[in-house]
């Protein structure tokens, strides 16, 4: 008896979506089979977003056609791409935390009996039907837990078993999206979620999206490039490399240079000296110097309080002991004012929330906080502010090329450009605090990043830096300081030494 045949999960044929002038997704054709894991990797701004949201039914297409399971597909809006089997998980999670794992994937499933509607539940069906769902995917969390209570990665889990109840809408085999759903976890917590993406090629198929091309390679059995718009790349990940898909992706892939180490961290004019600083319970005793030129990697595991050094050095969080000097000064009653005043920049970690205003245009947000020549006393010049923007996105190669957009329409990497810009506008940048400035950024606008920490050192600015992975520190940093549970456990002199291993500073964390 010969197997059953399946039509192809999901058939784009010419798919296009144009925004004014500008072809976000161009004349897209693909193919994706039962059972696949597709990776789907480009630049910021190359297009991914938008192929997600007509995928998902956000967007709808200018042009081509789109099957699922063999079958036309024209959503009207996110309703009908879950109805025709396609579920989405977000990079930025959008559970309820103050209701139940049950409570959040029964909102999924769109169930409409009489009762339902009238706001009466039946609990013991709810949970019941929670727990299939959970053990589909090989999970095991109880299903009356309420969310906020669970850990981010057990959250991803119950992210990932709302977009799977798709498929009790419909007989066919669910297309699963999991947009960036690695980029905020832990080396632990991602080999947790990997293993859950294999478990769902078993009755679905998935469409991986990540920056990290270590992951895509590990995980994915094809992956496409899209650049432009355009997909220009479609290859089996046993057939390619990390360097071709790198080579694919970028339009000018040469690499980024690394920055030039001095040949002694005390050759370097001290800039920042941390002394005994001390936030209890967070951290303690935390003594370090940043120096002219150089990068000063903060490396720690969740809860190592290395997110909250950066913070405070900052002025965005009080210290109860210790001391902070700049240029052999010591601060008082610090702030984030009085921390700008001195010649310090912040690019925080929560970029949308903390780094940016997003209704606000790119130039605005350029020229908040140091507008330069872009203001006369307390007015702004709105020609001049312009002008100066338009230097940053040239500089930067932010995507698209349009100053007067607000700043929230822009894509992850390029908001990241533009927040980066906002501070090395600074006439005296002394000091830039970078707080894991990668996530979430492809290789090229990551690239983008490193070369204006390369520059910002060059210009004599000294850097602190927090970053998402060990392999960052070990390239970018002149020293690596290690915390665990908000305590230095170790110190590394990257001038003095090359043989410093990732296994050894993973040591020094645990």
């Amino acid at each position: 008896m010969s197997a059953v045949s399946h039509p192809p999960v999901l058939t784009l044929s010419g798919v296009g979506r144009t925004f004014g002038k500008v072809k976000a997704v161009d004349s897209i054709s693909l193919t994706i089979q039962r059972g696949e894991v597709v990776g789907l990797v480009g630049e910021n701004g190359a297009g991914k977003s938008t192929l997600l949201k007509i995928l998902a039914g956000i967007e709808q297409p200018d042009t081509g056609t789109m099957e699922i399971n063999g079958r036309k597909a024209n959503f009207r809006g996110p309703y009908d791409a879950q109805r025709a089997g396609v579920g989405v998980v977000h990079q930025e999670q959008s559970l309820f935390t103050n209701l139940t794992v049950a409570e959040n994937i029964g909102r999924q499933s769109r169930k409409t009996d009489i009762l339902s509607r009238l706001g009466i539940q039946n609990w013991r069906r709810l949970n019941r039907e929670a727990a299939d769902v959970l053990g589909k995917i090989g999970v095991r969390l109880d299903p009356t837990a309420r969310v906020g209570d669970l850990s981010f990665v057990d959250r991803q889990m119950v992210e990932i078993a709302r977009a799977v109840c798709v498929d009790r809408a419909t007989s066919q085999t669910p297309l699963i999206i999991l947009d960036e759903p690695t980029a905020v976890l832990e080396e632990a917590e991602a080999a947790v979620l990997e293993r859950e993406i294999r478990k769902l090629k078993e009755f679905a198929s998935v469409i991986f999206v990540s920056h990290r091309l270590d992951e895509i390679m590990r995980i994915c059995d094809r992956v496409i490039v899209m650049r432009s718009g355009r997909l220009v790349s479609d290859r089996k990940t046993a057939d390619t490399s990390k360097q071709q898909l790198f080579d694919a992706m970028v339009e000018n892939a040469a690499e980024a240079r690394k920055g030039a180490k001095a040949a002694s961290l005390d050759e370097a004019e001290p800039v920042l000296v941390v002394r005994g600083l001390t936030r209890h319970g967070h951290f303690r005793d935390v003594s370090f110097t940043a120096r002219k030129g150089q990068v000063t990697a903060l490396v720690g595991s969740n809860g190592s309080g290395s997110g909250e050094v950066a913070r405070t050095i900052f002025g965005a969080e009080r210290f109860d002991a210790g001391s902070i000097e700049i240029d052999g000064r010591p601060v008082s009653h610090w702030s984030i004012r009085r921390a700008v005043a001195a010649g310090l920049a912040y690019v925080p970690a929560e970029r949308k929330t903390e780094g940016m205003i997003g209704g606000y245009s790119a130039a605005r947000n350029i020229a908040i906080v140091h507008p330069g020549e872009g203001a006369s006393g307390p007015f702004l010049r709105p020609g001049r502010m312009n002008e100066v923007a338009q230097g940053w996105f040239d500089r930067l190669d932010v995507r698209p090329n349009d100053i007067a957009k607000p700043l929230i329409q822009f894509s992850g990497g390029n908001q990241q450009k533009v927040v980066m810009a906002k501070w090395l506008n600074a006439a005296a940048l002394k000091v830039l605090i970078l707080d894991h400035p990668l996530r979430g950024l492809d290789v090229g606008a990551a690239q983008a990043v490193n070369a204006e920490i390369h520059r910002a050192c060059d210009a004599g600015a000294a850097v602190i830096l927090v970053p998402d992975t060990i392999e960052e520190a070990l390239e970018m940093a002149s020293e690596i300081v290690v915390l665990r549970d908000g305590e230095v456990s170790a110190r590394h002199d990257l001038t003095q030494r090359s043989d410093l291993s990732l296994q050894t500073i993973v040591a020094e964390m645990v």
